[in-house]
């Protein structure tokens, strides 16, 4: 669906049956890992490249089994690789679910965040016209814009 204005809302059954369907992935699939970042970096990776390189390694490893050294379990690769596939289906669909979440999030709030602004400015307006009440509004947005000065510069001259 193409971005025009988002006007949506999360009921509260909504957002609970979502968190369900979460539980629900995690339960069915109570074997995944999480790993550390330096467990990334040093693992090899079989990408689209690789797993033409380990189908046919199973391949020649099935038709020339006095090739095969005999601490590999031909069992146990079949059963990694077959998970591996499968489960690179299910991430490029959560890929794609996140990738949509995010973007919605984004987009939302980048409109509360504009509506904002924009009360902010009328704010300080009011404020510049000497409307009463308006000034101590537009200062309490405006802390959210205050940069702190690093403690060895002077203030900017008058």
């Amino acid at each position: 669906m193409p971005y025009t204005n988002i006007d949506a809302e999360i009921t509260d059954a909504q957002r609970s049956a979502v968190f369900a369907a979460i539980t629900t992935i995690e339960q069915n699939l109570d074997f995944l890992v999480s790993l550390t970042p330096k467990e990334r970096q040093k693992m090899p990776k079989m990408g689209n490249g690789s797993q033409s390189f380990v189908t046919k390694a199973m391949e020649i490893a099935a038709n020339n089994p006095q090739f095969v050294p005999p601490y590999a379990n031909l069992a146990a690769m079949r059963k990694d690789y077959d998970l591996a596939v499968r489960l690179q289906g299910i991430q490029m669909q959560l890929a794609s679910l996140s990738e949509k979440v995010t973007d919605t999030q984004m987009a939302a709030g980048s409109e509360a965040y504009v509506t904002g602004l924009a009360l902010y400015n009328s704010l300080k307006a009011a404020a510049k016209a000497n409307v009463p009440g308006a000034k101590v509004l537009a200062d309490e947005l405006g802390e959210r814009f205050e940069q702190d000065s690093p403690p060895d510069t002077p203030p900017p001259a008058p």
